[in-house]
């Protein structure tokens, strides 16, 4: 794999033979639509947790950023839309990770490290020392990521399992 940093955008090479440009974007309206899309395939809703929701509660949440408990980006390869990340709960130096692609196209294409490179960018911009994750114990494609990118096992729930992520 060959990975050059250009500021925060990052240049990667994909599965599929060619160099392809991953950015972190701001989240705007187009994401806000493409999540919506996104969080309506019952696949994705179960692999990232989510509860049901409706526009209009998906538009008073947008309308509530930014804050200072909740950093999101999207997620795009050659300027095409493809998922959603950030940090949630932020509080005393902590904050919960999340993320997805929506756009099933680019899953297993290895793009979390690079999406775990920016939030580590963007956490010591907060002052953030210590990232969490909360993954149901289905989601066996993103635990393996976790693990490989260095997030330990903190608890194991029922259902879920939590990792954690220390920033030197």
């Amino acid at each position: 794999m060959i990975f050059i940093i250009l500021s925060i955008n990052l240049v990667i090479y994909l599965e599929t033979l060619y160099m392809t440009e991953i950015k972190f974007v701001d989240f705007d309206e187009i994401y806000l639509n493409k999540s919506w899309e996104w969080l309506q395939d019952e696949e994705i809703r179960i692999l990232t947790n989510t509860p049901p929701f409706t526009k209009s509660q998906q538009q008073i949440f947008y309308e509530s950023l930014p804050r200072k408990d909740y950093l999101i980006w999207g997620v795009e390869v050659d300027k095409l839309p493809i998922g959603v990340l950030g940090l949630k709960n932020i509080k005393h130096g902590k904050g919960e990770y999340f993320g997805y692609i929506g756009n099933k196209d680019y899953w297993g294409k290895g793009l979390f490290k690079e999406m775990k490179l920016y939030i580590l960018e963007k956490a010591k911009e907060n002052e953030i020392d210590y990232i969490y994750l909360k993954v149901i114990k289905g989601n066996k494609r993103a635990i393996r990521a976790y693990h490989r990118e260095g997030f330990i096992l903190e608890k194991e729930n029922e259902d879920s399992i939590e990792m954690v992520l220390r920033i030197l």
